[in-house]
């Protein structure tokens, strides 16, 4: 067989579940000078995120009773931001020939199929009641837990944050990955990339990890490099928080 046949018959290109990390810009509403200020506020706590990372817009928040922001505008500040939407959550309201024209994936309606799976035990409960007897005092609703939990590595290059909560990371985070979270960072493994807790100011976080390995840790902007972090507690279980304005480490 020749080269040329070997190049016509060998495929081109294959595709493969990366399972890549996407953040999401949750709008709950939209005034555009607002937004660009506060976008710039956080970018100013998270200069590392707003690096041309590419975002989820979810527009499911925004009231019913008013009308989505512009999507050219929108999109605008978003890229003066240094943010790359790449897709559209809660579209519905949108033409669809405009998003598909500004290059958005549609990601559809996170919470359609549920709401239509309550409708229908509504519906079922009320044509056919159960006897009851006695009622039960109501369980207190439970508070949402913002804790995110990530079963498998962080791979170099992804980007995990954590707004108002914790990040849980029960496998290990590579060289050149970097987690934040508000609130604590817990790695159940080698933590080898960057690690940035508290990063909405939150002095009182901290960061826990089975091997400190990381190339930077940081708590309320307050952080250490890889060649600060190489003492006693190198490759060892550690944990890391403030005092005052100094970060420490400690054994585990």
């Amino acid at each position: 067989m020749t080269s040329e046949n070997r190049s016509t018959d060998s495929p081109q290109f294959r595709f493969k579940n990366s399972r890549v990390s996407l953040n999401e810009l949750i709008l709950l509403d939209f005034d555009a000078e607002r937004l660009r200020t506060e976008l710039a506020q956080h970018a100013a706590r998270l200069p590392s995120l707003f690096q041309q990372m590419p975002v989820l817009l979810n527009l499911e928040q925004v009231p019913a009773d008013k009308p989505l922001p512009p999507l050219h505008d929108l999109l605008a500040i978003c890229r003066d931001s240094e943010l790359n939407p790449v897709g559209l959550r809660g579209s519905n309201r949108y033409d669809l020939e405009l998003c598909r024209s500004l290059g958005l994936a549609d990601f559809g309606q996170g919470g359609r199929v549920e709401q239509s799976r309550a409708s229908s035990v509504e519906s079922a409960e009320v044509a056919a009641p159960e006897p009851v007897t006695a009622v039960a005092p109501e369980a207190a609703p439970r508070a949402e837990s913002r804790t995110r939990i990530l079963t498998v590595p962080v791979r170099s290059g992804q980007q995990i944050y954590v707004q108002g909560g914790d990040l849980i990371v029960l496998s290990s985070v590579g060289a050149g990955a970097e987690v934040m979270a508000d609130g604590n960072i817990h790695v159940y493994g080698p933590l080898r990339g960057r690690a940035m807790a508290g990063v909405n100011g939150n002095t009182d976080a901290r960061i826990f990890c089975q091997s400190l390995e990381a190339e930077l840790i940081s708590i309320a902007g307050y952080f250490k490099a890889s060649e600060d972090l190489r003492s006693d507690h190198w490759q060892k279980p550690a944990q890391a928080w403030l005092s005052g304005t100094r970060l420490d480490t400690a054994a585990l």
